[in-house]
């Protein structure tokens, strides 16, 4: 690839760091920022098959000894990893690949037994557990969930996990006034990490959500602020790879990882040709679907982000 486009090209690297894998595609939440609901009539759903997934944890592993990293794997960027009753067994299988887990969920399907099991394979990582309200109104509204179940199962997690290991998330989508001061307030004294975050409209999925308003339906491209295009792969149940996390639509297809492998794909000119565009620093119209995503980055937000990534460097030498 050509690094000379734009300055974060200059660390891209030849194979992903990250992997999100749909173990299956299901979910038993409508979150109303979520694009699941509606998608999930329309899109094609399924289990990936364990012989796929054995191969695609083989290779990551490899990538990770080849190149002196420890990659980073998680499950079902649209869909709910507890509700598969062996997500301890495809657990035990990253971790004898040294591969390094994290979780993100619900909750409403974490029983107890199931969280036996998964902390039985040794299992260390993060878990990230979304709690969308501080009441059950609000909380119920938005997830169509039962929040004293939730609650009952993030209890039980934090009685036989460190509280410091599990990251309670919290989206913000019409949340009542004081709500953000009772999530927080509630939160805060059991020890957790916290994160509270504004919803996005996952490329202009969520309608309520899109307000991106461009002149001339255009965007000019400087990158993504996550960089996740740059670090990330996200694998469907049926072995394709699309564009990133954001892409629910399944709008950008890179290729087919049980044909082609991990690396085949990441190096292939569909990925390539995107990831130019996205940081080519030119106009794009909205038929690209990194031009309605929020993290996308314009001219501002690339010189705010190069001040800020010079900053921290800078006081890190002066510290040093």
């Amino acid at each position: 690839m050509n690094k000379t486009l734009n300055p974060w090209l200059a660390r891209a690297k030849s194979y992903p760091v990250k992997l999100i894998v749909d173990i299956h595609s299901r979910c038993n939440a409508r979150c109303t920022m979520c694009p699941y609901p509606d998608y999930a009539h329309t899109q094609t759903q399924g289990v990936m098959e364990r012989p796929l997934y054995d191969r695609i944890i083989r290779e990551m592993g490899e990538l990770g000894r080849r190149h002196h990293f420890r990659p980073y794997l998680t499950y079902c960027y649209m869909a709910e990893p507890f509700l598969s009753p062996r997500l301890h067994e495809y657990v035990a299988a990253a971790l004898e690949q040294n591969l390094n887990v994290y979780l993100n969920t619900n909750a409403a399907v974490m029983t107890a037994p199931k969280v036996d099991a998964l902390l039985a394979t040794g299992f260390d990582g993060l878990i990230h557990v979304s709690i969308h309200g501080a009441t059950p109104e609000t909380y119920n509204r938005i997830t169509g969930l039962d929040y004293h179940i939730t609650l009952k199962h993030l209890h039980y997690l934090l009685e036989h996990y460190p509280p410091r290991r599990v990251l309670v998330r919290g989206v913000d989508d019409g949340w009542p006034e004081g709500e953000k001061e009772q999530w927080l307030a509630m939160f805060e004294p059991l020890g957790v990490q916290l994160e509270y975050l504004p919803p996005i409209s996952r490329c202009g999925a969520v309608e309520h959500l899109n307000h991106r308003k461009e002149k001339d339906g255009k965007v000019r491209l400087y990158g993504c602020r996550e960089h996740h295009p740059l670090v990330e792969m996200v694998i469907l149940f049926d072995g394709r790879a699309v564009m990133c996390c954001q892409d629910m639509g399944r709008e950008l297809i890179w290729g087919d990882v049980g044909r082609d492998g991990i690396e085949g794909v990441w190096n292939h000119s569909i990925r390539l040709n995107a990831i130019r565009k996205l940081y080519s620093g030119k106009s794009s119209n909205m038929s690209f679907l990194c031009a309605r995503c929020e993290q996308a980055m314009g001219p501002g937000d690339m010189v705010g982000d190069l001040i800020k990534r010079s900053w921290k460097k800078l006081t890190h030498v002066i510290h040093a």
